[in-house]
């Protein structure tokens, strides 16, 4: 395997903090940071000059749609997608069709993904099925591959919780939950709120994420450790810190179009902006902001939940809710946390590199120490543009299409290979 030396960047370790060094990568690893380091013979060398060099982005929350909906993604359109974005990881739902909720199925497809250009890993569906009305066979599904258990897209059974959580815990894997009290959700597509009101649309209301958040900590405080997904509200950002003050194993994700939009943003009826949770209100995304800020929020993922344009075409009443998120990620975080001066470069380093590594025990992963992964983000912040009307993803469903941003990748590398250049 060639040798590839980063040179002239400047490193943003989440533990170290920044420093302006060459990073020599040898045999998947990184073997040396250094200043001024000398190019060893046959070395490929890539001149990171104004860049932000990160350890690879790990997004913990990804559809691809395969099987059952190839139309919108395949496991491979997303790996390309996300390569592009800067990710370098990726976590699969299991909400496909058939559902990701067999060792065979998981051991398919995992062969499948082994080559493709960035690492892709599996959860599996924590209910048989993921149909919620019994526990999978989490030992079998963990053996096959699985690196977490989820029937995202479908909230946990409360009767089933705490054995889910202790099972979990108990094979050292996060399980993740999609808190919402459905019952309350009914009908609704937007938020229940004045968008909802003037687009005469049946709201969702914020009791059905926050309720099924407080279900979700009330049982980790006795059962073990829960991961709570895409979370969007004031009260569920509230909630969780104050359980993480109480000490309790809860830990916290929020996607970018929680912290870039709100209600307000929706001027038409556009099923771009349907997604759920759904955008909440401007108070709600201040709340958010904060708790990326103050440490309360743990991961950003982009739960990219692609549809291809004519499973979107129907408008918020008759299309699928979801958009995608990949090919933005990187920009989105820059523009709006790092240059706004929410976070800095080292905190957004734990929220996508080591924090994500550490919630899904990829130890070699999320650090630029010499001998972890050679997994790299390389960030340009100085170039502006807008985002395309058309995606390496095979879907375009992006309420951000046209937004001009900063912070694109410049280079993805993964196993110490060049795998995405903007250059």
């Amino acid at each position: 395997m060639a040798q590839l030396l980063i040179k002239n960047g400047l490193l943003v370790d989440p533990d170290s903090g920044e420093a302006r060094l060459d990073l020599l990568l040898s045999g998947g690893r990184i073997a040396r940071a250094a200043a001024s380091i000398k190019a060893p013979a046959g070395c490929v060398v890539y001149d990171a000059a104004g860049l932000w060099v990160f350890p690879g982005f790990i997004d913990i929350h990804v559809h691809a749609r395969e099987p059952g909906g190839e139309t919108s993604e395949t496991i491979a359109s997303a790996a390309a997608a996300a390569a592009a974005g800067g990710v370098t990881s990726m976590l699969l739902m299991p909400n496909t069709a058939p559902p990701m909720a067999t060792p065979a199925l998981l051991r398919r497809y995992a062969a499948a993904a082994a080559g493709l250009p960035i690492n892709v890993y599996f959860s599996a569906a924590a209910t048989a099925g993921r149909a919620g009305t019994a526990a999978a066979g989490l030992g079998a599904l963990k053996k096959a591959g699985a690196r977490a258990f989820t029937d995202d897209g479908g909230c946990l059974p409360g009767a089933l919780l705490p054995e889910l959580i202790r099972r979990a815990a108990s094979l050292g894997l996060p399980l993740m939950d999609h808190p919402e009290d459905f019952s309350r959700t009914g009908s609704g597509v937007i938020n229940a709120g004045p968008a909802a009101r003037r687009l005469r649309l049946p709201g969702i209301p914020p009791e059905a994420e926050a309720l099924a958040v407080l279900r979700d900590i009330l049982a980790s405080a006795g059962a073990g450790p829960i991961h709570l997904q895409h979370l969007s509200l004031a009260a569920s950002v509230a909630a969780l810190r104050l359980a993480k003050q109480a000490g309790w194993p809860v830990t916290g994700e929020t996607c970018p179009h929680y912290f870039t939009l709100c209600e307000s943003d929706i001027k038409r009826n556009d099923a771009d902006f349907k997604m759920k949770p759904p955008l909440r209100s401007s108070a709600d995304r201040a709340a958010v902001l904060a708790g990326l800020a103050d440490g309360t929020i743990d991961v950003i993922a982009t739960d990219h939940a692609p549809h291809s344009p004519a499973l979107k075409a129907g408008g918020f009443l008759k299309s699928p809710f979801g958009i995608i998120g990949l090919e933005t990620l990187a920009p989105l975080c820059i523009t709006e946390l790092v240059l706004k001066g929410v976070v800095s470069r080292r905190r957004l380093a734990q929220l996508l590199s080591a924090n994500p590594a550490r919630l899904l025990g990829l130890k070699n992963k999320g650090s630029l120490r010499p001998g972890c992964a050679a997994d790299l983000t390389l960030i340009d912040p100085r170039t502006a543009r807008r985002v395309p009307e058309s995606f390496l993803s095979k879907s375009s469903n992006s309420p951000f299409k046209g937004r001009l941003l900063r912070g694109w990748p410049a280079a993805t590398v993964a196993a110490g290979k060049i795998t995405h250049s903007s250059r």
